[in-house]
């Protein structure tokens, strides 16, 4: 797999979680806390029902959490190629920081360019020609030797 592709899965990834996140929120504000009618009740609409819709919820919940897990070691594994394990190596040691900090911003936080571009003090084009750099080195010198440097 190439330097670029395994970045782009990241950021699918990191996107993901982000939808997930909003998802959960989404079904956990429909439980809300709502109002005790004194109208009598004929037929459904029981408590059971709010119980089934916070049950559903629970069990969505867990499977979901599992996702997150993985993709989180996703992301690990990820910052370790930038930054090393100890913080203190990766692609920042052996091409500098620019590059791992671009390839962090756009791939791994998925940063819109614009906002990257801002924090990187430059242009979106030149945030970009960061990036191909840094995938070409990758892909030149490869994942393990980048990764333990």
């Amino acid at each position: 797999m190439l330097a670029q592709e395994y970045f782009e899965q990241i950021r699918d990834t990191v996107n993901e979680i982000a939808r997930t996140e909003e998802m959960l929120a989404a079904l956990k504000a429909r439980e809300g806390v709502k109002g005790i009618s004194y109208e009598p009740h004929y037929g459904g609409g029981c408590a059971g029902d709010a119980m089934d819709a916070i049950n559903r919820r629970i069990d969505l919940q867990e499977r979901l959490a599992m996702r997150v897990d993985d993709a989180t070691k996703v992301l690990d594994e990820a910052t370790a190629l930038l930054y090393g394990d100890d913080n203190h190596g990766g692609l920042a040691k052996l091409k500098g920081n620019r590059y791992a900090d671009v390839l962090c911003m756009a791939y791994l936080q998925a940063m819109p360019w614009k906002e990257v571009a801002d924090v990187m003090s430059c242009s979106p084009k030149w945030c970009h020609e960061l990036a191909g750099a840094a995938f070409r080195y990758i892909d030149k010198e490869g994942f393990a030797k980048v990764r333990t440097a």
